[in-house]
């Protein structure tokens, strides 16, 4: 049985004259640089046909206009997610709770970044941090491989990387929340829903986002050799591990679910309309995530596949990228 939470609150307690400067307007005073490690690639104008008919979710095809963006060629990575955990902190966007659980394997301690000041959606769960444990009712370990690769140390007041080979493993356990303010941070943006698709589509309206829109394991990390069912022995792999897409992106499909900027709608896609974006939260007040992972099979690959979440959701395949506009 799991023990309480205690919060107990890790970041440092800032002056109130401090607090004074650490809204969203000082976080652009800042001028906080995104880090040359995070590559942008040009995606020109154009216009595609969006959305499919074979995949549940699946919205209605219709042509839709892009006007030029830029999106990072990989998925966002654990040490480019520590590189902002480490300002945000700095600035007073954030701090960490942790919670003391019990199960069959022992006592260990989980992490939570949770917004603060004036972060956007301060109060909210950014991120779960690694596990220093953790197992299953019948004490097997669980998702070992899976769990976040982030701690902080309390002693430094640092994030850090449990693991040094997985600085290049995509981000995990991101919720909407942590990967909006991280995009904020960097004055930049999380992808519409259209933007993905057109990016993912490589200018060729390919069926799945890889090289030549074909698929195999050659091509993307995915659960292609027991599909529909969860594989425990599977996990995230560095970015760019596979052959890109004809636009120069990795990842499109595969490793990790990468959440959108668009809130979820069935039929929100008009023909002809030019940078759709969905800024209605309807009823679920659900985000969309697209590219499916690598514990999912193949018809989520699907270059017009969709899917949705809670903002306040994260899990160990979930991640993103980002676009400047």
């Amino acid at each position: 049985m799991k023990r309480p939470w205690f919060n107990i609150l890790l970041l440092a307690l800032l002056s109130c004259s401090e607090n004074e400067d650490n809204g969203e307007g000082d976080m652009l005073e800042t001028n906080a640089i995104l880090p040359s490690t995070i590559l942008l690639k040009e995606i020109p104008a154009g216009t595609f046909m969006m959305g499919g008919s074979t995949v549940q979710n699946d919205a209605p095809e219709v042509s839709i206009t892009m006007t030029s963006f830029k999106i990072s060629e990989k998925e966002i990575t654990n040490q480019d997610y520590i590189n902002f955990l480490n300002g945000a902190y700095s600035h007073g966007w954030i701090t960490v709770s942790e919670k003391q659980t019990s199960d069959p394997c022992g006592t260990y301690t989980e992490q939570m970044v949770i917004g603060a000041g004036n972060a956007p959606n301060a109060g909210e769960i950014f991120l779960q941090l690694g596990e220093t444990g953790g197992c299953t009712s019948g004490g097997e370990p669980e998702h070992i491989k899976n769990k976040s690769w982030i701690s902080f140390n309390v002693s430094s007041n640092t994030f850090e990387l449990i693991d040094a080979t997985k600085a290049d493993w995509p981000v995990n356990w991101i919720k909407w929340y942590g990967a909006y303010a991280f995009a904020k941070y960097y004055d930049v943006s999380l992808p519409t829903e259209a933007q993905w698709e057109y990016a993912a589509k490589g200018g060729k309206q390919l069926t799945y986002p890889t090289d030549d829109g074909t698929l195999d394991l050659t091509k993307a990390n995915y659960n292609g050799e027991k599909p529909g069912i969860y594989n425990p022995n599977g996990h995230a792999l560095n970015v760019g591990s596979y052959p890109d897409n004809p636009f120069g992106l990795y990842d499109m499909g595969g490793n990790v679910w990468e959440w959108c900027q668009d809130y979820y709608g069935e039929s929100f896609y008009t023909n002809g309309s030019t940078d759709p974006i969905n800024t209605n939260a309807a009823a679920n007040n659900k985000r969309v995530r697209r590219g499916g992972s690598w514990n999912y099979h193949a018809s989520t690959l699907l270059t017009y596949a969709r899917a949705s979440d809670f903002e306040n959701r994260g899990n160990n395949h979930f991640g993103f990228r980002i676009v400047k506009n």
